[in-house]
């Protein structure tokens, strides 16, 4: 009976880890691309568990795809992820983080900037009010780019604290949203020259119209960021994991690389539930900038753990 049940649910998992290599064609097929991490934990567990009922050839096989959703999961790709650096440079500190409308991950948040001393922040899902002494509750942070009251729980939208006056701020609509993208450019940061900042949250796409509405973000989003000069900084929660299609398209027409935080697959979402959790919380860079450090924040009321990072240029430095 326990081998019949193994057997049973060792088919569905073959059939998903086989399935999603049909993501490209949209939902709902989509989703199932962002679990790669947890087929390959669940290919070792069914190998496991036929192993112990002597059935070789079904370990067999379980291991065989849990490396194929290994391999499509691209942390072999070097090309994918950006360099790093140990250089002297002054690096510029950054943290994004979505706060789930939790007051008590803003709260959090304040300390880690007290400690830390940030020069930017991107946030999303504000608790509610979100726009009352924000910038007074930041030390440091004296300019605000976007809309705090869109960038609520549930809303595509996103704004970004900054020690630095931009030289300039955009919202970029997507279809009906017109805060779908915020779009800041610093000059002057830590010593460095004008840098890009793109602010983006899009909703899960657990619906055929979340997923539309994400595919149109990203999609402008990497438009945007690919005729954009000088180094670029994308960040925010863009519910999807970096090798799921629509991502990996941003990726290879924006020209990005992904900064790894952590592992080349740590979790941001349920982080501490062992398979569960998902990288959905990003930081992207183009054209010459680096990953001095990034970490993963702790647990602080929201959902989604902040991602704590430092970047600095190391090549092709463009002027102002």
């Amino acid at each position: 009976m326990v081998h019949r049940t193994l057997v049973f649910l060792f088919a569905a998992f073959a059939v998903a880890v086989l399935v999603s290599f049909l993501a490209e064609i949209g939902w709902p097929l989509d989703l199932l691309a962002h679990f790669q991490a947890q087929y390959v934990l669940a290919g070792l567990l069914f190998a496991v568990g036929f192993a112990v009922c002597r059935t070789w050839s079904m370990a067999a096989l379980a291991v065989c795809l849990s490396l194929v959703a290994l391999v499509r999961m691209g942390i072999f790709d070097d090309g994918r992820f950006a360099a790093s650096s140990d250089a002297a440079e002054p690096a510029i500190s950054v943290a994004t983080a979505n706060l789930f409308g939790s007051a008590s991950a803003l709260d959090d948040l304040i300390e880690e900037n007290t400690a830390r001393g940030f020069d930017l922040m991107i946030l999303t899902e504000l608790p509610v009010p979100a726009d009352q002494g924000l910038l007074d509750r930041f030390k440091g942070m004296l300019h605000l780019a976007g809309t705090p009251d869109q960038a609520l729980g549930g809303r595509p939208a996103a704004i970004i604290l900054s020690r630095t006056e931009p030289r300039s701020v955009e919202l970029i609509p997507v279809g009906r949203n017109p805060f779908a993208i915020t779009k800041a450019v610093y000059c002057g940061v830590q010593a460095e020259p004008c840098m890009s900042v793109f602010a983006v949250h899009t909703l899960p796409p657990f619906r055929r119209d979340f997923y539309l509405h994400q595919a149109d973000i990203l999609q402008k989003l990497a438009s945007e960021v690919a005729k954009t000069p000088g180094p670029v900084l994308v960040a925010g929660d863009m519910n999807a994991a970096s090798w799921a299609p629509l991502l990996r398209q941003f990726q290879e027409t924006a020209k990005v690389r992904k900064a790894v935080c952590g592992s080349r697959w740590t979790p941001t979402w349920l982080a501490p539930v062992p398979g569960i959790g998902l990288e959905l919380d990003h930081f992207f860079v183009r054209n010459g900038l680096a990953v001095k450090n990034c970490e993963l924040g702790h647990f602080n009321g929201s959902d989604h753990w902040p991602v704590f990072a430092e970047f600095t240029l190391v090549e092709g430095k463009p002027s102002d």
